[in-house]
């Protein structure tokens, strides 16, 4: 009973630096989850806000329901079309008549008002070049009176997006960097206090080997008990931020999340392991040990 009395101070510390670098690891695993997601998810939020931009393509008076049917057709199965719906100049003038709380078109004597197609273009293809040249393939449609967009908005879409983009990947690159050094610093730290251990055995005719062996499996254990925390507790809270932003998400693309918990999980393990043998390595290297 003495000794273990004698032994849980002693115990105490070792178990309560473990937790430090659990603790640590876990921080920092979950911060660079955070940015690598962000990375890998900036296209796909990117094209959320591009999406929202519509092309209206207004039709002719004259124009037969015929001619909108194949225009319509002709659009959905464009590659470069997410959607596309039909409001025909009836409705819309019930709509803004709606709106205004007045019925205009009695008072007018006739619906001013056009047929309109509104169609969203898939993300990737939301640029004035692009745009430019869906306008332009819908020339051969002579029933089309005019076809207009938010040309300010796209161009300032696109302009921020690429600065973002830039921002986002520098941040990442910045962040691994950083999280390398955070967790090869908080290793460093655990294996100095341990530096008389290391070398009483090295004195009692221990390798090398034995020596650096417990210490590179203690802390590759803690890594990867860090990366699956860090893992389950950020998945938790993308999952509760997806059922409060339903317009986007963020599970649809099994591959990127199956690359961003294998690369979490490699990170971890591979700092740890080349951490934890170079610290031991100094110290087996040192005559003394004060």
């Amino acid at each position: 009973m003495e000794a273990k009395k004698r032994n849980n101070p002693e115990d105490n510390k070792v178990r309560s630096n473990l937790i430090s670098i659990f603790l640590i690891n876990t921080v920092v695993l979950f911060t660079l989850t955070l940015i690598s997601f962000i990375y890998l998810n900036s296209t796909s939020i990117e094209n959320y806000f591009k999406e929202n931009v519509t092309v209206n393509v207004y039709l002719k008076n004259d124009s037969k329901e015929s001619e909108n049917k194949q225009l319509i057709k002709f659009l959905s199965l464009n590659d470069e079309v997410k959607n596309v719906s039909y409001l025909s100049k009836e409705d819309a003038a019930k709509i803004f008549s709606s709106e205004i709380g007045e019925e205009f078109v009695g008072f007018l004597g006739y619906n001013p008002l056009l047929d309109a197609v509104s169609v969203q273009l898939n993300g990737d293809k939301i640029n004035i070049y692009s745009i430019e040249s869906f306008i332009e393939n819908l020339g051969n449609f002579q029933f089309i009176e005019e076809i207009e967009y938010d040309r300010p908005l796209v161009e300032a879409l696109t302009k921020n997006f690429e600065k973002i983009g830039l921002w986002i990947m520098f941040i990442s690159v910045l962040f691994f960097i950083t999280s390398f050094i955070l967790i090869n610093n908080s290793i460093k730290i655990s294996i100095y206090s341990k530096r008389d251990i290391i070398k009483t055995m090295q004195l009692v005719g221990a390798t090398s080997k034995f020596i650096r062996r417990p210490f590179i499996f203690q802390y590759i254990k803690i890594s990867l008990l860090s990366s699956i925390t860090s893992i389950l507790i950020f998945y938790l809270l993308v999952y509760r931020i997806n059922t409060q932003i339903q317009e986007i998400n963020f599970f649809t693309d099994l591959q990127d999340s199956l690359l961003l918990i294998s690369f979490i999980t490699a990170f971890g393990l591979f700092t740890s392991l080349i951490s934890s043998f170079l610290v031991t390595q100094k110290y087996l290297k040192l005559k003394f040990v004060r």
